[in-house]
């Protein structure tokens, strides 16, 4: 009886420090990422057949690049984030601003390694994906133009897919 509430405290435990890395990331918005990659691939292939394994890594790819656009996303907007959603994993202290930075770069590289294990055109767009990631959340988010670079983050996540 002692090692099953031993395994539960440490399972708890390591809920409590995932957690805010997978609140940081808003995990269950991934699946609208997902959703575009599979738009621009039914658009541009008729079967799936052999092309399952790339469609796989270009899932990867657009999921790791949105979360990694919603850790950079937190890690930009932290010091309003302090004044208005204090509850949020970096003004709370639950992340530090050094590991979002880390995890959302992380994320960033392994989305633009996994587009490109897909081909080269896949390369090309994962990497114009995270400079318009970066554009929107350190630069245009609050100006005129945010609006159209996170249209722009959307395109190019359905033209990974295509």
């Amino acid at each position: 009886m002692g090692r099953i509430i031993e395994k539960s405290k440490v399972n708890s435990s390591v809920m409590q420090n995932v957690r805010p890395y997978l609140q940081l990331v808003r995990l269950p918005a991934v699946f609208t990422a997902m959703a575009d990659v599979f738009l621009g691939f039914l658009a541009n292939h008729t079967a799936m057949g052999a092309a399952s394994g790339q469609f796989a890594l270009l899932l990867v790819a657009s999921s790791c690049l949105y979360m990694s656009g919603l850790a950079f996303n937190d890690f930009f907007d932290r010091a309003r984030d302090a004044r208005e959603r204090p509850q949020r994993p970096i003004p709370s202290g639950r992340v530090s601003a050094g590991m979002a930075a880390v995890l959302a770069s992380v994320l960033m590289v392994a989305g633009i390694f996994a587009a490109a294990a897909v081909a080269l055109q896949s390369l090309y767009v994962a990497l114009a994906l995270a400079l318009c990631v970066l554009a929107y959340d350190g630069l245009l988010k609050s100006t005129p133009l945010g609006p159209l670079a996170m249209g722009g983050c959307r395109f190019l996540n359905v033209m990974l897919g295509a």
